[in-house]
Order: structure tokens, then sequence, then C-alpha cells
């Protein structure tokens, strides 16, 4: 019996990261605190403080993994969304079984990014994870 959580992708805090790079600022925070009536959303809410908090080392992480030439800046919102989000988890998240969390990020960016921009997606966080064990 494995000792890893069950855990799955949370496109909400996806959600969350990429207003936040599509819009390029913090403006809509504090309406979203506002409005978080629910635990489940200020989870979230809180789950976002605590990534932007990190934000700088997660940006780090992600950049030391992409090609020669390429920066986190010239990738696209939902890309960037994606990749700070799962580097987070599976920096910053316990009893994840992390090989079966990126091929869940896998899916998402097969469904929702153009083409083929799973495949980077795909090594730079196969990467990520082998630079953590």
């Amino acid at each position: 019996m494995s000792s890893y959580a069950s855990f799955f992708l949370d496109k909400q805090k996806i959600a969350l990261l990429y207003k936040y790079y599509l819009l390029g600022d913090l403006s809509w925070l504090e309406l979203a605190k506002d409005q978080a009536q629910t635990e489940k959303q200020k989870t979230k809410i809180a789950w976002f403080l605590s990534c932007q908090e990190k934000e700088k080392y997660l940006i780090t992480q992600i950049e030391s993994k992409l090609k020669a030439n390429w920066s986190f800046s010239r990738l696209l919102p939902l890309e960037k969304a994606v990749l700070v989000y799962a580097t987070y988890e599976i920096f910053f998240t316990e009893e994840i079984f992390i090989p079966a969390f990126i091929n869940q990020i896998i899916d998402f960016s097969k469904r929702y990014l153009e083409e083929d921009k799973y495949k980077y997606i795909n090594k730079v966080l196969d990467l990520i994870y082998k630079s953590k064990q």
C-alpha cells in the first residue's frame, strides 16, 4: 500500500495563476478575497498567496530547465500558470506521487494548450522532478 495520498490536479489553482499572468498584476485579488465565502475558496486564495511568496524561487527552477535562449517571460500566460502550479506542488506538497501528478498536468496541457506544447511542459517538469530527487 502506498503512503502517498490521492492528489488530483486543481484547475481552480491554475485559473488563479492564469488570471495573474494574463492581467499582469494583483488588482483582482482583493475582490477575490472579499468574495471567497467557503472554506475551500479561502484555502485556494491562501494557496495562491503562498505561491506568490515563492514565485521567484519557482520561476528560477523553471527557467533553469527551459531551452537555451528561452526565459519565463516568453511563455504564454497559461503555460506560465501550468508550470508554476506544477512546480509549486512538486516542491511543496507532501505525500504526492509526482510521476502520476505530472501525467495529470500533461493531460491538462494536451487539452488546453496549443498543439505540442505539452511536450516541453513534460520535459521541463521531468527535469524539475529529477533535480528534486
